[in-house]
């Protein structure tokens, strides 16, 4: 069985129980999850220095993992925004997951073009970002932040489909690990496609799991000063874990 090791980049236990519990759901039983908290930083990543300071923590919380001797066969980032992910890749040589990358993959590969919502505009930003990083802003019709349309699924949906209605759009990636709870009534009520890109990221770090697509970690010079000592050793050692064949379980 593929072994998940999914990482919540803010510090909130409410927030890491929440992923937790819809990784293990979307999974049903097809992999071993193991889910972990960043153990410094922000209880919820609202500007790029949060976003910079949630990276080294996703870092620290892999080698930490992976210290304790867990084995993972990828890694997901819970974070709707994928802090550290490159820098992830690099450390561990595994694949590595984010829900927004996986969400804006997802909704790329069906016809027509798609809006992604969040809360709070600077995540707005950085999502605009990574659609150009992933050739996919001619797909986007538009980027919100739907902290105007209050808590209720129904206003949720209904601004989201006012936004589809007035850019041609077909379909809404809503995401942030935040509004999980509240994704399977927002979609329920939606008169629009709305695409749930947590369950997409799960999915895909299962499959890429399975095969087993690891390589060599990249070097790295090995000094470093004032790293957590799982962090410090991740860097001085490589690779960080034992490199298993393909579809090992």
């Amino acid at each position: 069985m593929p072994r998940l090791l999914v990482i919540n980049p803010n510090t909130s236990e409410r927030v890491s129980n929440s992923i937790d519990a819809l990784a293990r759901d979307e999974a049903g039983g097809r992999a071993e999850i193991r889910t972990v908290t960043a153990a410094f930083g922000f209880r919820y990543i609202s500007s790029r220095a949060a976003v910079a300071i949630a990276a080294h923590a996703v870092l620290d919380a892999a080698a930490r993992a992976m210290a304790e001797g867990y084995e993972p066969d990828a890694i997901i980032l819970g974070c709707f925004g994928d802090p550290g992910l490159d820098a992830l890749v690099e450390m561990t040589g595994l694949p590595v997951i984010g829900f927004a990358e996986a969400g804006l993959l997802a909704a790329a590969g069906e016809e027509g073009s798609f809006i992604v919502a969040t809360k709070g505009l600077v995540w707005c930003e950085m999502l605009g970002e990574l659609a150009h990083k992933l050739g996919l802003s001619s797909r986007v019709a538009g980027i919100y932040s739907i902290e105007q349309a209050g808590d209720d699924a129904g206003g949720i949906a209904e601004y989201l489909a006012e936004r589809t209605r007035e850019t041609g759009a077909s379909r809404v990636v809503l995401g942030g690990a935040g509004l999980i709870p509240a994704l399977p009534k927002v979609i329920a009520v939606s008169p629009v496609p709305v695409l749930d890109p947590h369950r997409a990221g799960i999915r895909k770090a299962i499959t890429l799991a399975k095969v087993g697509s690891h390589t060599a970690p990249d070097s790295q010079d090995g000094e470093t000063t004032g790293l957590s000592p799982a962090l410090a050793k991740a860097f001085a050692s490589r690779p960080l874990r034992p490199l298993r064949a393909a579809g090992s379980a």
